[in-house]
Formats: structure tokens, sequence, C-alpha cells
């Protein structure tokens, strides 16, 4: 047993001698020296125990008669001479309970003369930087992240979302979402409403003013011919002067753009609700369809997105779906316009404009211009010979084409073709595995039938065999050829001013002209004579009351609208209706030339229940064209026939 003890011993010496130190920072007892002197001092910074304070001169305890001490203020002095140094011992609490406490000063409280009493209380400035401003508010996350593996090296990720809102000073608030995560993250399009997560912006705005860095979207400004919706990433600038009376509006906006616009008009087929796969301007079979960008019409009727809806779309994989709330047949025409993001070229896109606006007056200029960076193509490298090839060829976008045979060397887990000459014609590919000879890769583009030399052999495990045909009287017989589709850059502006001006009570008057400079391939000077374009645009309108007291109700309207642009004018995005061309039977149709629209109407309108209007139409196009058209709509609310005839009697 006294091993045991020793060793029990032992353990309570050791834990004695470890805990001594961590109990003596805690502990309230104090012990203190200090010179002999009759002046008042204070002993501690913390309020004192009474009870426990006793003083020693010369190791011996002097009488509480011989000296003041206050626990409370702390203060102490010797009534009585003492010849050697002074010790005191007492406790302490942990806090000094003379300090004051409180969220405002009492000073600043008063009351004058013959008045209530009232407060006045500042709040004091500090000198916080602009993330603690009580103003802001703050939102987001940041994440640390490590990862490593058998076979790969360590890492660390780092990822931030914040999101910012609120006033950082007089007339400037803020608005911003930051992230340093630069994923393309897509919502899913199979609801009604996008929850967007990769918009990165900051917004500062007043009641005049709004600037935005960043992710924004450009919408359709003041005017009949210019017509966009666009994703853009850049700098927009926006200031408003003036009253109600009379208001100015200035914007601008530079930017990269994030997506090319498209139209597609999809055959429907009977009894199929989907997929139907969409494809960009240059044909592509793959595209990603920039999110909420995406308009449906059905037999000319807007779509409405979501599960519950009309359709739902896959914007990775550029699919629309239709639900069972619309069954789609052969007869439907299904038009869908959408932005996709195009990755050949940095492309570029400036906007500008001005308009005023009063009472009686408005007047706009708009200018839109946006443009691919010819030297700085992203997804396509381009040879020097294939911008001599650009160079030449004009707008003839056909002959864009380069071969896609490269030499690569005898390779054993790819398609591989040797090159033989065959009746005539020589570099013909023919699939080989020999290592001598089959050094030749291509890739093949469809071209359409009789268009190729090559048609589709078979698969192996490593991809597809085109096979060489022959042609006939030099007549290509397959589908297929050994070539590239080289994407030319493009650009497109369009400028446009107008006026709308009320006459007097009865006419108004509006007028717009535009111009527009598209070129299909900016690295060829030629055929440049098709590029510029002139639009126009002139209505009248008038509004004329039937009598001042019996007919108070009923008015009679009239108009005149006369639209002219020329053969080689083009828009940014569509601005007539969706179907236009299948009201004018102009679809599919190799009408060229010129463009006339004239329209009259004339009408009868009730301002409580609707109105009657009949309307006459002629269009022309080129020299082989013209159509007219009449059309009758009516709008009206139920009334009954007793109150019509005492409204008109």
């Amino acid at each position: 047993m006294r091993p045991l003890l020793r060793l029990n011993t032992i353990l309570v010496v050791l834990l004695t001698v470890v805990t001594l130190p961590l109990l003596s920072q805690v502990s309230n007892l104090r012990w203190k020296t200090i010179p002999v002197s009759k002046d008042t001092i204070i002993i501690d910074s913390l309020t004192i125990y009474q009870p426990s304070f006793s003083a020693f001169c010369n190791s011996k305890k002097i009488d509480n008669k011989n000296y003041f001490f206050d626990g409370n203020s702390r203060k102490f002095y010797l009534k009585h001479s003492c010849d050697s140094i002074i010790k005191l011992r007492y406790r302490v609490f942990d806090m000094n309970f003379q300090q004051a406490i409180q969220s405002i000063d009492t000073s600043l409280i008063y009351q004058d003369i013959g008045k209530p009493r009232e407060y006045y209380y500042n709040q004091p400035k500090s000198n916080n930087d602009f993330f603690s401003d009580d103003g802001i508010q703050k939102s987001g996350s940041i994440s640390r992240g490590i990862s490593f593996g058998n076979a790969q090296d360590l890492s660390v990720n780092s990822t931030l979302n914040l999101q910012l809102s609120g006033e950082i000073a007089e007339n400037m608030n803020i608005l911003a979402t930051v992230t340093d995560d630069n994923l393309p993250i897509q919502p899913d399009g199979n609801t009604n409403q996008l929850q967007e997560f990769d918009q990165v912006f900051i917004q500062l705005f007043g009641e005049e003013y709004k600037v935005i860095a960043g992710d924004f979207w450009l919408k359709r400004p003041k005017g009949y011919f210019m017509n966009y919706n666009k994703r853009a990433q850049g700098l927009l600038g926006q200031y408003t002067w003036g009253d109600d009376n009379a208001k100015w509006n200035v914007q601008g906006a530079g930017a990269l753009s994030k997506g090319k616009f498209a139209r597609n008009t999809i055959q429907g087929l009977e009894g199929n609700q989907g997929p139907y796969r969409l494809k960009g301007n240059e044909n592509e079979p793959f595209i990603i369809v920039l999110s909420g960008t995406e308009k449906v019409f059905l037999d000319g009727r807007l779509l409405e997105r979501g599960q519950e809806f009309d359709y739902v779309i896959n914007y990775n994989t550029s699919e629309i779906t239709f639900t069972p709330r619309n069954q789609i047949t052969k007869d439907d025409r299904i038009v869908v316009e959408f932005q996709y993001t195009d990755q050949n070229y940095a492309r570029s896109l400036f906007q500008g404009g001005i308009d005023y606006e009063s009472e009686r007056l408005s007047f706009w200029i708009n200018l839109y211009t946006e443009q691919d960076a010819k030297n700085q193509s992203l997804q396509q490298q381009l040879t020097n010979n294939d911008k001599k090839l650009l160079a030449n060829i004009g707008d003839t976008l056909s002959l864009a084409r380069s071969s896609s045979i490269d030499s690569i060397g005898f390779v054993d887990n790819q398609i591989t073709y040797k090159l033989i000459d065959s009746l005539g014609q020589d570099s013909v590919l023919v699939y080989s595995v020999h290592p001598d000879s089959a050094i030749y890769r291509a890739s093949f583009t469809n071209v359409g039938e009789g268009n190729g030399n090559y048609i589709f052999d078979r698969f192996t495990a490593v991809g597809r065999v085109y096979k060489w045909v022959a042609p006939i009287g030099g007549v290509p017989q397959g589908n297929f050829q050994p070539s590239r589709l080289i994407v030319t850059p493009k650009k497109s502006s369009l400028i446009t001013a107008g006026i709308d001006y009320k006459l007097n009570d009865k006419w108004r008057f509006f007028s717009e002209i535009s111009t527009s400079n598209s070129d299909l391939n900016t690295f060829s000077r030629y055929d440049s004579e098709d590029d510029r374009g002139l639009a126009h645009k002139t209505k009248i309108e008038g509004v004329f009351d039937l009598g001042a007291d019996s007919a108070s109700n009923w008015q009679l309207t009239t108009g005149l609208d006369l639209e002219y642009r020329t053969r080689n004018f083009n828009e940014i995005e569509r601005y007539r209706g969706v179907e236009f061309d299948r009201d004018w039977n102009v679809r599919n149709k190799e009408y060229t030339g010129q463009e006339i629209l004239a329209h009259l109407s004339g009408g009868i309108l009730n301002r409580d229940y609707g109105g009657l209007e009949l309307q006459a139409q002629n269009y022309t196009l080129g020299e082989e064209y013209q159509g007219n058209r009449a059309k009758l709509l009516g709008d009206w609310k139920k009334m009954d026939l007793k109150q019509m005839l005492m409204q008109v009697t």
C-alpha cells in the first residue's frame, strides 16, 4: 500500500504546483506596498471589498482608527506617522462600481425657464470604415476549401459572395453583388421566375443619376425602329434632370456583349411536345442559350415559361419542351427568339441616347453599335491564310471554308487516313490503319446533299469513318466535305432620331428616321456597297368629340401611317409583329427590294366601353410584290341597349 500512497501524494503535489499559477491569475486578493505619506491616494482601479482591507507598518497591523479608507472610491490616507513602508492587503471586485454606465450623457438634459424639458442628443462621430457603417446592409458568405488526392497536388479553393445595399452618403445609395467565383451557373428554365446566380455588379444611384459597373441589361429605348434586350458586362451611366413639366434624360454604356441574337422558326411535329433543339445564326447545333433572354411564340401568341404554364427550356442544351397545356401539331407555327453565347470573337457594344419629354413635345436620338473584334478570335484559330481567304470573299459567306486535313503522323487511337489519287483527282482521303501511310486526320462537315464528295461509312471504336464517292458528270454525290467553316467577324450599328408632337387637342404627329450599317465580314472591303440602309416612319392621328353634351362620351378616331425602308436596312432585333411575314404571305419568298407600308384607319370610340376601328393597309416589296389588306377591330365591354340609347340621346 505504501507505493500506492506515495504515488497519490506525488500526483496531489503535481496538481497543486500546476494549478497554483492558474489560481493566482483569477484570485481577487491583492498585496500592495506604498510609501509613507499623509496625502490621499487611490489604491486600485477596481472597487475594494471594505471588510477585507488591512494596513501594516513594520509588519504590525495598524488600527483602522489611525487611517481613513473608502472601498468604493479606493481612497486611503494615514492619520499618524509610520517610520517604514506601508503594506496593504485587500480583496477587489471584478468591476468599478463608481464608473458611470449610460447610453446618453445626462448633462445634455436641461430645462429652460418657462419651457418644458427637452432632450438634445448628437450621435458621436466615429472613424469607422465603409463596411462598419450602420447605413449599409450586408449579407453573403466566404468559404475556404482544401482539396487533395492520391493523384493530385494539394490545392486551396476560395469563394466570396457579398451583397451590399444602403445609403453611403447624401443622395448616394449602393446596391452591389460581388463574387470571385467565375463559374457561369445558369438557372433551370422550368420556373416562371428565374434566380440569377451569375449577376456581379456594383450600382451607385441617387435621385438624378445611376451608374452600374458589372452585369446589367440594356432595354429598348424610346422610338420605333430600335429594339433590343441585351445582357452585357461593362459600364452604364444614366443622368436625368428637369421637373414634371420638362425632363431630360441621357444614357450611355460601353460593355462586352454576352450573347448574339438569333431567331428560329421551328416546324412542329404531330403529337411531339419536344424537346426541340435551337440553333445559332451559323447553324451551330450545340449552343448555350443565355437564361431569361428567350421569347417563345406559338401561332403568334407569346408563351409563358414554367412547368405549370406553357414550356420549359434547358439553357445548357438549348432544348425546348412544351407542356400539355398546348398540344403541338404539324400545323403549329413556332417562333423562338433568344440570345446565345458566341465564343468565336470578343464582342463589344456601345449604346448612347438622349431624350426630352414635356406635356406636348418629346424627341430622342439613340445610337447602338455591336461588333466582333476581328483580331481577337477565341475558340477558332485563324491563320494568315484564313485571314487572306476572308479578305477576298467579301460577303459570300459560303466560301468561308478552309481544309481540315492535318498531317499528324500515325496515331493508333484516332481515325486516320491516307491520301491517294483517284479518277484524276488528287488528295482523296481513304481510311487506313497502316503506320506508313495513315498519317492524316480530318474533320468532316455536313454541307448538304449533293454538295460534298464524302459520305458516312461506319462507326468504329474511336470515331466515325467517312468514304469518298466519285462525282458523276462533275456533280458531287455526297453530303460531307473535309473542311471547317470559318465564322466571319460581323458589325451592326443603328442610329435613330424621332419626334412626337401634340399639335393641339385633336391632332398628334409622330416621325422617326433611322440609318443602319451592317457588315457581314469586316475582314473584307468588297461588297461594302450594301452595308448601309435607311428607314423612315411618319404617323398622324386625330381624335374628335361627337358633341359637347349629348354624345360627350363618343369620339371619332382617324390615322394615317406611312413606313419606308430601303433594301439594305437591317434592324438590331425584330421590331414588327412576330407574324408580319405570314400576315402578308412573304415568308420563304425570294422577294427583295425597298419596302413601303401604308396604313389608313378610322373608327368610333366610347370612353367607357370601347370601340370599333376599320383599317386599310397596303404593302409593297420591291417590284414583284404588292398586297392589300382590310381589318375590322373591335373592343367592347358589356353594356345593355338601354344604357347605349341613353348615352346617344
